[in-house]
């Protein structure tokens, strides 16, 4: 299992390392990729993260699951990138995961993905939310997308690939390790 964090220009720093982390401690191979065309990439708080790759040198067959921090402008920057969008599409239509929190659902959301899907976001977000069937919930999985509500539901989200992935066992071990619940 391979995946792909999506990093733009004003990303929420937490949501992003926080899933990252949970997945790297389930020993799932997860690699930041910045869309900036530099590896360094400045979150929405001026933090700075260095990328593993940039967007121009990953390899798409060989990733499971796009994942899409949120924050502002790191969504809309996201969301414009033309190249990541026709990447989601390609997950999409092959049945790949697509994993987002906080504001970047909407970007599934307006590209028609979540219709008929269960589905969270950022509380305001959820009119992008297009066709889908807003859920109660931190963290949501609806076939091949998992979505989740803002920085506080990071770990919630991390842990439910994890159970989704490598089992639900393997997420409750984490989440005791981690000190979680």
């Amino acid at each position: 299992m391979t995946v792909y964090a999506m990093l733009a220009d004003g990303f929420e720093e937490v949501e992003a390392l926080a899933v990252v982390d949970v997945l790297k401690r389930a020993e799932i191979e997860v690699y930041m990729v910045s869309v900036t065309g530099e590896k360094l990439v400045m979150g929405a708080h001026q933090i700075s993260v260095c990328a593993d790759i940039c967007f121009d040198g990953a390899d798409f067959d060989k990733c499971d699951m796009i994942f899409l921090p949120g924050g502002m402008p790191g969504t809309l920057n996201l969301k414009n990138h033309k190249g990541l969008t026709e990447q989601i599409r390609n997950f999409d239509k092959s049945g790949k995961k697509l994993a987002a929190i906080c504001a970047a659902p909407s970007i599934l959301g307006e590209m028609g993905i979540l219709n008929g899907k269960r589905a969270v976001c950022f509380p305001g977000f959820e009119d992008s939310l297009k066709g889908a069937i807003i859920a109660d919930e931190r963290a949501v999985t609806d076939g091949n997308i998992f979505t989740s509500k803002g920085m506080g539901t990071a770990i919630d989200l991390g842990l439910e690939i994890v159970k989704h992935v490598a089992g639900k066992e393997k997420s409750e071990e984490l989440a005791g390790m981690i000190q979680y619940k």
